[in-house]
């Protein structure tokens, strides 16, 4: 599962939409987040994934020791963006917009998917993902759009989120 403290993201596109819920009907936001993170993060996606895609630099001064050299060479450039099928309901995002934080704007309940990755050379991965989040009100949705194309600290918590995947659903 993918989460982060503090993370600086970018918001690079989203859309407003309303929902249906029971009688009420409800803001929706798509957010599309950009983001980069390191390697070891591919270890809770699953155990093997980060050596499939990174090798070790044949830099012998490069060895940790115990740890062995550090996975950092793109396994195989030519792969390009790669695809995540599974998707995790019940996450928190945080946005951290300001210096207190009473200013962040923070989201329960939110859906993370779509997830597209690629390996960079320095074993970091450059992620993209969807986040559909319901702001309380339209005072938090003009909040949102007014970071379109702005990069903020995020924080994405998925201490009680639920995974699904994508094939599964209908």
């Amino acid at each position: 599962m993918l989460d982060f403290r503090r993370q600086t993201v970018r918001i690079a596109h989203l859309n407003l939409r309303t929902e249906q819920h029971g009688p009420d009907e409800v803001i929706a936001v798509d957010l599309k987040l950009v983001f980069e993170l390191g390697g070891e993060v591919l270890d809770s996606l699953s155990p093997s994934l980060r050596a499939s895609l990174f090798e070790a630099a044949n830099d012998p001064d490069m060895f940790n020791g115990e740890e062995g050299p550090p996975l950092v060479r793109v396994r195989h450039p030519h792969l390009g963006t790669l695809h995540w099928s599974e998707t995790w309901r019940a996450m928190r995002l945080c946005l951290h917009t300001g210096s207190k934080p009473r200013d962040d704007l923070a989201f329960d309940e939110v859906t993370l998917g779509r997830v597209t990755m690629k390996p960079r050379e320095g074993g970091t991965v450059a992620f993209g993902a969807r986040a559909q989040v319901h702001p309380r009100n339209e005072g938090v949705t003009a909040k949102l759009v007014t970071l379109l194309k702005h990069e903020v600290p995020a924080t994405l918590d998925a201490s009680e989120a639920s995974d699904e995947s994508e094939a599964d659903e209908t």
